[in-house]
């Protein structure tokens, strides 16, 4: 008898750990990023690659002929910015290859004319704030926890950028009356072409397709950061667009 209750407890042990092993291995399959999610991360290139080209093709004609040392102290923030910009493109490569599907979007982007260093933050100001929401609306349409990691490790990134340059062009970046968490951006709204924040449509050259939501219409909070015009950026009317860049 007792042979046979010890014969069924190791039957019953080894039934468990199989159970176990199959349940690790599907959970496993799940979390792996998907085809889904190869789009999540080819959009959040495409966009992370234009902030970068952006911050390529003007800082240094904008900032590195100026004798006055605190612009130059100033320029050297921006070389760390634009570091900050490249890891973040390397990130999503590093995923995105792991998910099925993932290509490199081949972008032609439009920057807007700089021809100042006021108009180079305002500019820059709008576009990382346009970023950073952009990344947070994109983990909204993830299927895998390590790509809505990597989404809110970039919207972390680039609102560090954000608040660096917009606390130095909009004295109300930080409003006491504020109503609203940082705002988010869907993929639809970042490729319209409004002149506002929170719109790229006119700078990305069309090489972008929003990915789609696994969840149906994507719900923000109580708490709603919704679009709102830009803060300090001049209007496209003024500032013509020129000077492109492919990827």
């Amino acid at each position: 008898m007792r042979f046979n209750i010890v014969t069924l407890l190791l039957a019953g042990v080894t039934a468990t750990s199989a159970a176990t092993t199959t349940s690790a291995a599907s959970s496993a399959s799940t979390c792996s990023p998907s085809s889904s999610d190869a789009k999540v991360l080819e959009f959040a290139l495409g966009v992370s690659n234009f902030i970068g080209s952006f911050y390529n093709s003007t800082v240094n004609s904008t900032f590195g002929e100026s004798n006055n040392a605190t612009i130059k102290a100033y320029q050297k923030i921006l070389f760390g910015l634009e570091k900050g910009n490249t890891l973040s493109s390397v990130a999503i490569e590093k995923v995105g290859a792991k998910a099925s599907g993932f290509s490199k979007p081949k972008c032609d982007y439009k920057f807007p004319e700089v021809n100042s260093t006021q108009t180079w933050a305002q500019w820059a100001y709008r576009f990382e704030d346009t970023v950073t929401g952009a990344f947070i609306g994109l983990a909204g349409y993830t299927e895998s926890p390590e790509v809505s990691f990597l989404m809110a490790r970039l919207a972390a990134e680039h609102s560090a950028h954000s608040s660096l340059i917009g606390s130095r062009v909009n004295s109300t970046y930080f409003a006491q009356n504020s109503t609203s968490l940082v705002a988010a951006y869907g993929p639809a709204q970042i490729l319209s072409t409004r002149n506002q924040t929170g719109s790229l449509g006119e700078y990305l050259g069309d090489c972008l397709t929003a990915p789609t939501s696994p969840c149906g219409q994507l719900r923000i909070g109580p708490l709603a950061a919704t679009p709102s015009p830009s803060s300090g950026a001049a209007s496209s009317s003024s500032l013509a667009t020129s000077a492109s860049k492919k990827i």
